[in-house]
Order: structure tokens, then sequence, then C-alpha cells
């Protein structure tokens, strides 16, 4: 398999090679170290670059939030009207779960894990479900587990369930450790935005689903 250094990695997905080095930190692309260097296979990079700059993490929630019809207190009115056009430029994109993905991207820290025991986590109450472990996504996750998790919750969690980084072949656990932890059922869109970062193509098709089901609604 073709391999480019971490440099190389960041031109081709249009990130910077510290998000690079953070993907690699929690396997969800495949590198290993050379002499100091990092070497990553091309084949585990996403399939599209990342499109426009990441919302900061407070304006992803919002827009999440307010794609549920929740409000979001933080933001001013300036700013609300602005993610009320970000919408609808959502509803009008070829592509809306690759904008969705880039445009959310900051949303929370995305684990790649696997577990002994996967079923033990549907249990906890400290998660919320998400991705493909959401009804609505469409999936069937049979024994993987995907759900947010407060982000001074998530190495608790992950002692107590034994979780361990993982490559895409061998993960059954995927968690999002946010700033904020969503209601439950969390906003549909970021179900959208989880299976985006999946990058496969049933979970990238049901995404767009998804996103063009909630626009429809909220028109």
């Amino acid at each position: 398999m073709p391999e480019v250094g971490v440099p190389e990695a960041a031109r081709m997905l249009g990130v910077s090679p510290g998000r690079v080095r953070q993907v690699i930190a929690d396997g969800s692309i495949a590198a290993r170290q050379v002499g100091g260097r990092w070497l990553i296979d091309v084949a585990s990079l996403p399939s599209a670059p990342r499109r426009g700059r990441p919302m900061s993490p407070r304006i992803a929630w919002a827009l999440a939030e307010m794609s549920a019809g929740r409000r979001a207190p933080w933001l001013s009115n300036e700013e609300a009207y602005r993610l009320r056009v970000r919408r609808n430029t959502l509803a009008h994109d070829a592509r809306p779960e690759l904008l969705l993905r880039s445009w959310l991207a900051s949303r929370a820290d995305r684990h790649q894990l696997a577990a002994p025991d996967p079923r033990q986590l549907q249990d906890d109450p400290r998660l919320v479900p998400s991705g493909i472990s959401d009804p609505r996504s469409g999936m069937s996750a049979g024994h993987q587990v995907e759900a947010y998790v407060h982000a001074d919750a998530f190495e608790d969690v992950r002692a107590d369930h034994l979780l361990v980084p993982a490559d895409r072949s061998r993960a059954n656990v995927w968690l999002h450790a946010a700033p904020l932890l969503p209601e439950r059922p969390v906003p549909l869109l970021l179900v959208a935005a989880d299976l985006a970062d999946h990058d496969g193509p049933r979970e990238l098709g049901r995404a767009r689903e998804l996103i063009a089901a909630l626009t429809a609604e909220n028109r």
C-alpha cells in the first residue's frame, strides 16, 4: 500500500498536520512510525478532503441543537441568523454529508476503540447512543456501539470497560467525547455527522438521506 508522511496527508485532507497526528493517535487512520517519522497508509485516509473550515465547538453544537428545534441560548442573534443561512446552504449542497462532516468536526473528539464486550456499554448511563447505535440511522450495529460521552467522563468510561485504541478492522466502539452531553435522542444532524465520519458508502449515503429529510422538515 502507498504511504505518505504527515505533511502530505494534511495537504490531501485539507487539514493541519496537528489534526493528522490526532487521528493517528485515536486510530482513525493506519500509520506506522519509522525513525521517528509517521508513515500513513493512503488507503486508510478519508475518501474526500475536508470541505471548508470546521465550526467552533460552540457553533457546531448550536447548529445541532437548532436543527432539532431546541434552543442554543449561548448564541447571539447575529450568530443564530448566520446558522440559519448555513442550514439553507446545507439543504442545497450536492454532497451535504461531506459538508456537514467538515462543519461539525470540532463537536467532539472521536475515539475509535475495541472492547472485550461492547454490549456492556449499552447500559452505561454516561453514554448517549448515536451514529450506528441510533435506530434512526437504519444501520444494523450488531455488537458495535457508538455514543456520546461527556469529555470529563471519557477516561473513566474507557477504564471501566477496558477500551483500547483500535484500527478500523478491529474497532467495535466509537465514542465522541464532547464538551456537553446531548439529550436523548440526539439531534438527527449529529446522527448524520457520525455516520459521515465512518466514511463508508452505506454510511455516507444514509447520512445524505437523513440530512435531506431533516432539511425538508425545516423548510
